[in-house]
């Protein structure tokens, strides 16, 4: 049999370059949605968690513990991010980024993607950071 008939014959090398590279692209395609939405969640868990601080100094609208956590949920909620209130801690006079005297809320939630498996970079909690001068 001649070899030299093989060597010529390029039918099925596209279909051979396309399964070598269709797993990398496509994990760089998922990476890049899965942290966008990691990236979303996060700045909208550091936003809620701002907008708590800032209703701990100014309002009385979140003067208690439970209205402070239920003001959190349900900004969280208007932005189609669903948490538990014991994941929302709100810290009243306390120090933040070297600042006395400021309300602070730490808020975290569970990521779960369903890339996790493929992509073990991701995180399984994400976290958001708010804080407000104590008025």
């Amino acid at each position: 049999m001649n070899q030299g008939i093989f060597r010529r014959d390029r039918r099925g090398a596209t279909a051979i370059e396309f399964a070598l590279l269709a797993p990398v692209f496509l994990g760089m395609i998922f990476s890049l949605v899965e942290g966008g939405r990691m990236l979303w969640i996060k700045q909208t868990l550091a936003e809620v968690a701002f907008s708590t601080a800032r209703c701990m100094s100014v309002s009385v609208a979140c003067d208690t513990e439970a209205k402070q956590k239920g003001y959190a949920l349900t900004r969280a909620a208007g932005y189609g991010q669903t948490l538990i209130a014991a994941n929302v801690v709100p810290a009243p006079n306390t120090t933040c980024n070297g600042a006395a005297g400021m309300s602070q809320v730490t808020i975290t939630t569970a990521f779960n993607s369903p890339v996790t498996g493929l992509l073990p970079i991701l995180p399984s909690t994400v976290s958001g950071l708010g804080c407000f001068p104590k008025l």
